[in-house]
Formats: C-alpha cells, sequence, structure tokens
C-alpha cells in the first residue's frame, strides 16, 4: 500500500505536482545488502506550477513504521532528478538505487519533491511507502511481473534502466 502525503489539500486545484511511485520499494528488505531493484517515482504536475521552476529534484529518506518520525538506517543513491525522454524536465521519473537499509525495523521511505527556481529550492510535495520490513536473513527481493513490465515501459525514459539491467534484477 502506498500512501500519498496527509496535506489538507491534497487533490485540490492548490496542489501543484502529483507523486506516486511507479515500482515501490519491497515490503522485506536485507538488513546490510544492497538492494539493487530500484525504486522509481512518477512526478507530474497537477494545473499550473507556480513560479518559474527551472529543475525538479526528488529526496527519499527513512521514517518510522507511521511516518511520522525520521529515522537512522538508509544510504545509497537518495537524490535523483526528475526525467524524462527530454532531460531534466518537472514531469517525469526520479531513481533511487542501489539503496542499503542498516538497522533492522519496521519503515516507510519518503520521497520529497523539491523545486528549483531563481528564488531557491521549495519542497512541493512528498508521498511514503507501505511499510518495509528490514530484518537479516531476508533475500533479495525479485521484481513482480508487473514490476518487470513497468521497468521494460521505462527503459526509453533516461532514468538509467535498461533490459540487461532487468535480467539482472529477475536473476538475483
Amino acid at each position: 500500500m502506498v500512501q500519498d502525503n496527509a496535506r489538507s489539500d491534497a487533490g485540490s486545484s492548490s496542489r501543484e505536482y502529483g507523486m506516486n511511485f511507479e515500482v515501490a520499494p519491497a515490503t522485506s528488505v536485507p538488513l546490510g545488502a544492497p538492494v539493487t531493484l530500484p525504486v522509481v517515482v512518477g512526478v507530474r504536475p497537477v494545473g499550473t506550477p507556480r513560479g518559474a521552476v527551472q529543475h525538479l529534484v526528488a529526496h527519499a529518506s527513512l521514517r518510522n513504521e507511521t511516518g511520522n518520525a525520521p529515522a537512522p538506517g538508509l544510504t545509497g543513491v537518495l537524490t535523483s532528478s526528475v526525467r524524462s525522454r527530454s532531460g531534466n524536465t518537472t514531469s517525469g521519473y526520479a531513481r533511487f538505487g542501489p539503496l542499503k537499509f542498516t538497522q533492522p525495523g519496521r519503515y516507510r521511505l519518503r520521497v520529497m519533491l523539491g523545486a528549483a527556481s531563481a528564488n531557491g529550492v521549495t519542497t512541493k510535495d512528498y508521498v511514503d511507502s507501505g511499510v518495509i520490513q528490514v530484518q537479516a536473513g531476508t533475500g533479495a527481493a525479485r521484481p513482480t511481473p508487473s514490476q518487470v513490465a513497468k521497468l521494460q515501459s521505462l527503459i526509453p525514459e533516461n532514468i538509467d534502466i535498461t533490459a540487461a539491467d532487468i535480467a539482472t534484477w529477475q536473476s538475483s
């Protein structure tokens, strides 16, 4: 289950961007081992964004199980430009990984969207994953058939996913 942010204006005309997990993190991940299957978040404008946005960037962080506090224990590629076939854009995908979870427990992954303009960087939106169980002895998750189809559709989107990558993730 993926939870969107709890802002009171979610879905209203004042909301500027929509975010969703195209490839969500696994519900169970190994403690201390790199998770090579990437997490991918889709970003789309909702209405007309305010101001002159020059660039969108997304950042992943770990939250406690309820999502209401930051948690330690996440390393890897945690920041990504929003990219598409057209390059860095205000609509496209952010890719994270490989990720490594270094503390056992139950967490959520939060991805925050920032917009860069001449006036600085402003947080625009965020999305939380479902609960992720981090424990020793858990094997690496293989992509499901629907994840494979989604990953294949993302190959042309300029986010560093290739057919060879998908084959490696399937065989791990």
